[in-house]
């Protein structure tokens, strides 16, 4: 099955209108390996027949969710950036806890199989122990085979090396059969909400609700104008003084927004800092 300009620059088209993400040309390769299986498993035998089914669907079917899972990217690690969770432990959290505040809220937008929010758990958790201070993470993407993934919290042993010595008693550890394996602990993993959104779709379900917000490696799918708007939809979600992390790979320079800029990657609402 060869994918052709018409039938990729409708899959880009698509993708965009419905998940905001914005497909270079140098991704045909990509949508034609990932949409091959999906019309061949539909009996199709090529992708215009794929086009004219996605055509013909009515807005809310099955499939649509099927496309967006196959065209989203899902590259995570544990502690990825760690310098961001340096920051949390070292400048975040003790201005932050100046407020007098007992239980902070945090939302993680992009949080794939779970890596991610699963670290700021460990992490807070270690922070914030004998300190009175509750937490809660609300971890989102808009993959659902990633979120069940995220919502089992079971990982290879493969990826220990990634976690700090200091926080690996946040996993119990596979023996026998499943000596591969390790998974979070309940003390971890019940601080973390998992659920489907879509970042492309503003407002969000949540106003002033937020001390702090990571929304890493995931704005760079988007175009300067699906940017601006997620951020600003960031920015109503956030409470008075919270803060904004982005991957350092991606940056806010030209983009119109509320958030003040602190350093690299790091942004503020209001006068916290």
């Amino acid at each position: 099955m060869i994918l052709t300009e018409k039938d990729f620059n409708f899959f880009r088209s698509l993708i965009y209108q419905l998940a905001g993400i914005s497909l270079s040309s140098a991704k045909r390769e990509l949508v034609q390996s990932r949409l091959r299986s999906r019309a061949q498993s539909l009996g199709m035998e090529s992708f215009e027949e794929y086009v004219k089914y996605l055509e013909g669907l009515p807005d809310k079917h099955e499939e649509w969710e099927s496309f967006i899972n196959l065209l989203t990217t899902n590259k995570t690690d544990w502690f990825r950036e760690p310098q961001h969770f340096d920051y949390i432990v070292e400048k975040f959290l003790p201005t932050w806890m100046t407020q007098g505040k007992k239980h902070l809220d945090v939302w993680c937008a992009a949080s794939s199989t779970g890596e991610e929010p699963y670290t700021l758990s460990l992490v807070l958790n270690h922070a914030l122990k004998g300190k009175g201070i509750t937490y809660k993470i609300v971890a989102t993407d808009i993959d659902t085979r990633v979120l069940s993934q995220a919502n089992n919290g079971v990982y290879s042993k493969d990826k220990l090396w990634q976690i700090p010595e200091i926080y690996q008693d946040g996993f119990s550890m596979g023996t026998g059969e499943i000596a591969a394996w390790m998974k979070v602990k309940p003390a971890i993993k019940s601080h973390v909400e998992y659920g489907q959104l879509n970042l492309s779709h503003i407002p969000y379900p949540w106003e002033n609700t937020f001390d702090l917000v990571f929304c890493r490696n995931v704005l760079i799918y988007f175009n300067p104008q699906t940017i601006q708007s997620v951020v600003e939809g960031l920015y109503h979600t956030a409470q008075k003084n919270a803060v904004l992390l982005i991957a350092h790979s991606e940056s806010l320079q030209n983009v119109k927004t509320s958030w003040k800029y602190q350093k690299p990657s790091i942004y503020l609402k209001g006068n916290l800092f």
